[in-house]
């Protein structure tokens, strides 16, 4: 377990469940139908019955919402609360989520982005654009009538930083940082700079072509969110909202919706 998980912290913050299983890391909270409770982390490659059951000591859960993009945890996740006999929905693009989508195979949407963007309607608005920023950079982008259009992927800033590490002989590995400045003094300076820059030059590239031809030149709200969302948003002033619990706000919307 890495972050602040431990025994019993997931006890009385809520009924319902709510869990996203992402390509690195699960996030779990406690909610009730209309505020989140405190979330927690567990490295997905680290579900497991035992950890799960560690996790969730003492808690009394009515009903589970999970959003996961990795199929074992998925089978994984069901596997428990099947095995405990409690109610759990697995999101996808087949369900009501009380969203349009216009996309033409809205099976291979992935479920966190499916919560996103019932956040995104909820909590901010439309038309908007929803930056992830986790393993990958995802855009999801979301048209004046609150439709789900589809969206741009990208490499994350570790995923880009990793490739660096493995494919050249002399790069560190590194995790993305701040910088001061532009240019980089060091080795790993550089790096940081390449990855922060190229991350925030990118943003503003798709916001200027999917405006221009899908908004009609109308501003999209812009959000972000994801594991790097805030070393991105810091002092650039790219995003109208920084949340990085969008995605289990979608969950907890959509648990509403179909309680």
């Amino acid at each position: 377990m890495i972050g602040d998980m431990k025994p019993n912290n997931l006890h009385d913050q809520g009924k319902w469940l709510l869990i996203d299983a992402s390509n690195s890391t699960s996030k779990l909270a406690l909610s009730s139908p209309k505020r989140l409770g405190a979330t927690y982390r567990i490295p997905t490659q680290s579900l497991s019955h035992a950890t799960l059951t560690e996790a969730l000591k003492d808690s009394t859960i009515e009903r589970v919402v999970i959003a996961s993009v990795v199929p074992k945890a998925t089978d994984l996740l069901s596997s428990f609360f099947r095995s405990r006999e409690i109610p759990f929905l697995s999101i996808d693009a087949s369900m009501e989520l009380g969203i349009t989508i216009r996309y033409p195979e809205p099976a291979s949407i992935g479920p966190d982005r499916l919560a996103n963007v019932v956040a995104s309607n909820t909590l901010y608005g439309f038309p908007a654009i929803v930056v992830d920023f986790g393993t990958a950079i995802t855009f999801d982008i979301i048209s004046p009538q609150g439709s789900y259009l589809g969206g741009i992927i990208a490499p994350g800033l570790k995923t880009g930083a990793d490739a660096l590490h493995e494919r050249t002989a002399l790069l560190p590995q590194t995790l993305p940082a701040p910088i001061r400045r532009a240019v980089g003094r060091s080795t790993l300076t550089a790096i940081h700079s390449g990855l922060l820059l190229g991350a925030r030059g990118l943003v503003r590239e798709v916001v200027t072509r999917v405006t221009k031809e899908n908004f009609f030149n109308q501003r999209p709200i812009l959000i972000a969110t994801g594991t790097d969302a805030k070393l991105v948003a810091q002092g650039a002033k790219l995003f109208d909202h920084v949340n990085t619990s969008l995605t289990l706000e979608g969950l907890r919307e959509i648990g509403c919706r179909t309680s």
